[in-house]
């Protein structure tokens, strides 16, 4: 879990510097905010990817964004398992019953093997049967977003990312709330 906090000493010192503006901490730490939950969230889709073999837009990851009335913000990451479509499998679409290959699964970057009884369909997949029966199958599904955002590159890249953009956003929040007060 990554968490940043903002100290009474800092809001003091915030609250001198927009003393004459209406509303001004709230104007300047709600951008910081967001600004800084939308990059946590692209470096945690970044450190997912250089150790899964997934697409960004894959990773089921939500910004709940901060507010006047809630100055906080959360980066929700769906626990629940993804389907193995979603990473690398070959051969990619519905194959000729002359011409089948078994398919390969590759959801770690160093990993991957052959998936017996499997196959392709024109709505997704993979699949496979459940008994010897055309029906019923089950779509095979993979590792879980959660599982993969607790990886220990993940918590500390995301955490130095969401501070620097933090500090920079605040300062620049600042500067922008100070020019257009002034006119």
């Amino acid at each position: 879990m990554v968490e940043i906090t903002i100290d009474s000493r800092e809001l003091a010192k915030l609250d001198k510097v927009l003393v004459g503006i209406k509303n001004g901490v709230p104007k300047v730490l709600v951008p910081a905010i967001n600004r800084s939950l939308d990059r946590g969230r692209t470096t945690v889709r970044r450190e997912i990817r250089k150790a899964y073999l997934i697409k960004q837009k894959d990773i089921p990851i939500k910004v709940i964004g901060a507010n006047r009335n809630r100055l906080g913000g959360t980066i929700v990451i769906k626990d629940t398992m993804l389907e193995l479509g979603k990473f690398s499998i070959r051969p990619r679409g519905v194959q000729k019953r002359k011409n089948k290959q078994p398919l390969r699964a590759q959801v770690r970057v160093n990993g991957g093997g052959i998936l017996p009884h499997a196959f392709m369909t024109s709505f997704g997949g993979p699949f496979q049967r459940v008994g010897p029966e055309r029906l019923p199958i089950r779509k095979l599904l993979a590792i879980g977003a959660a599982i993969m955002a607790s990886q220990p590159a993940v918590g500390p890249a995301a955490s130095k990312a969401m501070g620097d953009s933090m500090d920079k956003q605040i300062d620049h929040q600042i500067k922008r709330l100070l020019a257009t007060a002034g006119r």
